[in-house]
């Protein structure tokens, strides 16, 4: 096997993870501020290249007022003999009028803490459990700001 195809098992896995968690899926999908309150999402796989993408940057033709998780892996470097670790960033941001809901939290803090719930300390992506590495604001432009969540895989080489 290659020494980074891990990398897209990782990201698979992730993607995974996100869909599989109905409220993060409306908190994404749905405009709305009272968005928990909507009906679940039948397909959430519709989500995928629309509002959730394998890679950092979401394409030119992405509509205005949506929000998005984008997911990154960088830094991936050979430790010691038999080990390589790196870093796994999802990026979770919104259009700022998007921001406000009806649950006493912005958008972007429900979805932090979704994510956050969904990936930390969880099994199957690296050698035993993902490590939870730091979590920084991140600024797009003036219209889209959200977070970034940085965890530490750790695989064979």
């Amino acid at each position: 096997m290659s020494f980074l195809k891990e990398i897209t098992d990782y990201k698979n896995t992730v993607i995974n993870r996100l869909l599989s968690n109905q409220d993060l899926c409306k908190a994404i999908f749905y405009k709305d501020e009272d968005f928990l309150e909507k009906e679940s999402i039948e397909y959430t796989d519709k989500l995928i290249y629309k509002n959730i993408y394998p890679h950092r940057f979401i394409p030119e033709t992405a509509a205005d007022a949506e929000t998005y998780i984008t997911i990154s892996c960088t830094d991936y470097r050979p430790t010691g003999r038999s080990f390589k670790n790196g870093q796994l960033g999802i990026y979770m941001f919104t259009h700022r009028d998007l921001f406000k809901t009806d649950y006493g939290y912005t958008r972007m803090d429900y979805i932090m803490t979704k994510v956050e719930e969904l990936m930390d300390g969880i099994r199957g992506i690296g050698l035993g459990e993902l490590v939870f590495a730091g979590l920084n604001e991140y600024v797009v432009n003036e219209k889209f700001q959200g977070y970034v969540l940085t965890y530490r895989p750790v695989d064979f080489k």
